[in-house]
């Protein structure tokens, strides 16, 4: 990532700490006169923290997570950095999949998490539908995406990065959400 001689540790270590006290604030936010960190920087970041505070049914395979993206990524590098610095690091490791584009009948459950892009705003039922029962956490950036059945949607409050969750759709799939995930959340929802 970009974040110039900040080290990626004290970022994750950083944001943990914001899941805690509040979400860092934007557009952007820089350190001690380091570089800013951009908006796709901090939540490929968040991405990655959400595999820390969701637990999977035991029957999930353990050791690299898989972080999926579908639809045009907004990323541009940063989740390929991400990827670089946390296995640099020696933590929880991760991989990246670009799937593209959505298609009816697509595998997308090989992934622990799936961050589905505005531009499938329209397939969102269908994608929902197609996860039904299997353990990926859904991850989008609409309002509207709880309510079609996605897990966390990340979106702007007060000027910062926050998220809000549909926690029926998380345990219908067998996920646990961490506590302070949900305390923090803008909004908590059960809708099946």
């Amino acid at each position: 990532m970009r974040f110039g001689n900040l080290t990626v540790h004290f970022v994750i270590v950083f944001l943990l700490f914001s899941f805690v006290w509040g979400a860092v604030p934007l557009p952007q936010a820089s350190y001690g006169g380091q570089q800013p960190v951009r908006e796709y920087e901090l939540k490929a970041v968040y991405l990655y923290n959400f595999l820390q505070f969701v637990q999977w049914p035991d029957s999930t395979p353990t050791g690299v997570m898989v972080i999926g993206v579908l639809g045009e990524s907004p990323f541009g590098g940063a989740l390929e950095e991400l990827e670089e610095n946390v296995r640099k690091g020696g933590m929880t490791p991760i991989k990246i999949v670009h799937y593209g584009a959505y298609h009816e009948g697509m595998n997308l459950d090989d992934c622990n998490l799936l961050f589905v892009s505005a531009s499938e705003r329209r397939n969102y039922t269908g994608i929902i539908a197609g996860l039904k029962g299997s353990p990926v956490l859904t991850v989008s950036e609409t309002e509207d995406f709880i309510d079609s059945g996605g897990m966390i949607s990340l979106v702007r409050s007060r000027d910062r990065i926050r998220w809000m969750i549909n926690r029926h759709s998380a345990e219908s799939a067998g996920l646990r959400m961490s506590a302070q995930l949900l305390s923090i959340a803008v909004k908590v929802v059960d809708k099946p």
